[in-house]
């Protein structure tokens, strides 16, 4: 080791040419930092925490944290064909609820034809078609219409609308409705801006700056922000003494705990905060969609004005008393002024300290916002005007504040496909000549007395409850309900979520099946056709339906259409004896062969087999299957005499 060290010093002396002095060494690091190696230093120290945070996302990312909140997404029972609107993205605006709003199942093509018109309704529980099941909602009505008059187009009207949500909803998925690349957009809201989720006067308003609101809208997409806000509101529920999350499921509940501010005044400073985010919201989703070269329909929101009294009201001075002014229409009216009950009532409306209607200020505003924008008005309320009592909207267009009956959401519909009609329909060629009646377009919303008692229960649900009534004479409905019938009963347990709506009307249909109630029967099937046509149950279900009445005819249809979706032994069966009745060998003989590949050992599908070769004069392959019915089921009907008939002694 010595000699070693003796060499190294020989070396240095050597190479600079003067021996050093004992002691000389510099202590320490032998040279300096660089200045390049010191700012490499001083960026990796800086961009550790974005790392950090960068890793920490990874990995909630991969762990799911906070779960998924997917716009759309493809259901495996569409074997990915299709895309369908998110069950959970309600969670984005309501995520401490066990079961928050989600948009109807409407499922469009994963992949966008090439001749298509793909529209989005945005909006509210209006656009959602609150109270309605599955088909009261406008946009399928709209969809009908456009479908008779494109028929050389694939039209997919998709519908967003989520209750208690309002302009925050719209401007949010503005961006991921984009992606899906819309030929246009159909905006209905406005009545949620106070109370809605984020809204001026809701509990879960986040300020006054519709822009910071956006947003925090924005950050949700990462789960380090998810768990920074969770943190954030675990720790102030610990501060606050809360007992649980909200763990609200029903409408009428929710009603109550979005609200803040019982009593937003006219012309006040929540009043004008809920102006300047209607404003803001619709002019930053609306400027995404044009900038995209995309038209956007805008409705105005029409009201029960005539039939509703104000939820709140000043007692003085009389001139801003919600309810002093609504008596006064009501006089008005009465002696027959309705020029004059119209404008008070409208009045009323907006002197409404409970805000859960839009006031009259949102009409002139969205015009304004249109024009601006180069969006569509689309004169809703006023075709509401145009047809109701005295030219006031009531209680023949409305179930109760906002939401409308099955005509109302027709009248809906018919608005916004007037204002399509005068763009054009978007470059599309139609043919009016198809447009069918809105009666028939009524007939075919398929909304049965099933579907209209499980609207009312959930109607009586909302209106036994504040704001309707004071707090003090609330009612709990659905605990003191008492069914009055069978189809009563699965109304009221699907109303309140004890029941999919699905097994309701199935099971209704079956009711009526064995009933010998046909018509009815089929007419629940049609309905859970119209919700999920590439379902296969339901239609197998109308075929079978309308073969038991022996309607043989009117059942092949709905049996095609089962057999092409998804083939079974029975659909199978069923169209090969249809085949058979009709004397087409050639086309019965193979759906029989099918039936029993589905389902081995079938014994009517023996049977029809046997007597299908027969017919064919195929005799050895018809005495085949008749022995083997006859091990299968030996005591089928009609098999004896069959054997004989095919000479086979038993």
């Amino acid at each position: 080791m010595g000699g070693s060290r003796s060499e190294g010093r020989s070396e240095k002396r050597e190479a600079s040419g003067k021996p050093k002095q004992p002691g000389s060494e510099p202590v320490g690091p032998a040279s300096p930092i660089s200045g390049t190696k010191a700012a490499a230093f001083l960026a990796i120290t800086a961009m550790l925490p974005f790392v950090l945070l960068a890793l920490l996302e990874v990995g909630l990312r991969i762990a799911s944290y906070g779960g998924e909140t997917p716009l759309f997404e493809a259901p495996e029972v569409l074997r990915g064909d299709y895309l369908v609107p998110g069950q959970n993205v309600g969670r984005r605006y309501f995520p401490r609820e066990r079961f928050p709003p989600s948009p109807p199942g409407d499922a469009f093509l994963a992949v966008k034809p090439a001749h298509s018109m793909r529209l989005f309704v945005m909006g509210e529980s209006s656009a959602a078609g609150f109270p309605f099941p599955a088909n009261g909602t406008f946009s399928r009505v709209l969809g009908d219409a456009l479908s008779d008059i494109l028929p050389s187009d694939t039209v997919e009207v998709v519908n967003l609308g989520m209750a208690a949500t309002n302009s925050y909803t719209i401007a949010d998925l503005a961006d991921e409705v984009l992606e899906q690349k819309p030929d246009g957009i159909l905006i209905y809201g406005g009545h949620n801006e106070y109370y809605g989720a984020l809204g001026a006067g809701s509990t879960e308003s986040l300020g006054s700056f519709p822009g910071f609101v956006r947003l925090y809208l924005n950050l949700q997409r990462f789960k380090t922000f998810l768990l920074m806000r969770n943190a954030v509101n675990a720790t102030m529920a610990v501060m606050r003494g809360d007992a649980a999350a909200n763990q609200s499921d029903s409408d009428a509940s929710r009603m109550e705990s979005v609200v803040r501010d019982q009593r937003i005044t006219l012309g006040g400073e929540t009043y004008r905060r809920g102006v300047r985010q209607y404003d803001s919201n619709l002019r930053s989703a609306i400027g995404k969609f044009r900038r995209a070269g995309v038209p956007v329909f805008v409705g105005s929101t029409p009201a029960n004005l005539r039939d509703l009294r104000p939820f709140g009201s000043l007692r003085a001075p009389l001139d801003s008393s919600a309810s002093a002014v609504f008596d006064s229409a009501k006089a008005g009216l009465a002696r027959g002024d309705s020029v004059s009950a119209s404008r008070q009532f409208a009045l009323a409306r907006d002197l409404d300290l409970v805000r859960f209607r839009a006031p009259s200020e949102f009409q002139p505003l969205l015009k304004r916002i249109v024009a601006e924008t180069g969006a569509v008005y689309v004169p809703a309320a006023e075709a509401f005007s145009s047809v109701a009592a005295y030219g006031i909207p009531g209680n023949d267009l409305f179930l109760e504040h906002v939401h409308p009956n099955q005509r109302g959401y027709v009248i809906l519909a018919k608005a916004y496909f007037d204002e399509i009609e005068k763009a054009g329909f978007l470059g599309r060629q139609s043919d009016i000549a198809r447009l069918a009646s809105w009666d028939e377009y009524a007939r075919r919303m398929r909304l049965t007395d099933l579907d209209q008692r499980m609207a009312y229960h959930t109607v009586r649900t909302v209106t036994t409850r504040w704001p309707f009534v004071p707090l003090a004479a609330q009612l709990d409905y659905r605990g003191t309900y008492r069914p009055v019938n069978l189809l009563d009963s699965i109304a009221f347990a699907a109303s309140r979520g004890a029941m999919p709506w699905a097994t309701a009307k199935a099971m209704m249909g079956g009711t009526y099946t064995a009933r010998g109630e046909t018509d009815r029967a089929v007419a629940e099937y049609e309905g859970l056709i119209r919700d999920q046509p590439r379902i296969e149950l339901a239609h197998r279900l109308a075929g079978r339906a309308l073969l038991a009445a022996n309607q043989p005819e009117r059942a092949r249809p709905f049996l095609e259409t089962a057999f092409s979706l998804s083939p079974t032994g029975f659909t199978a069966y069923s169209l090969g004896v249809i085949a058979m009745q009709q004397r087409d060998p050639a086309r019965g003989i193979p759906l029989l062969e099918r039936a029993l590949k589905l389902t081995p050992d079938m014994p009517p599908a023996l049977y029809q087999l046997s007597l299908a070769y027969a017919v064919n004069r195929d005799v050895e392959r018809a005495r085949a299957l008749a022995l083997r019915l006859a091990q299968v089921e030996p005591r089928f009907p009609g098999l004896a005499e069959w054997l004989t008939t095919l000479g086979i002694v038993r």
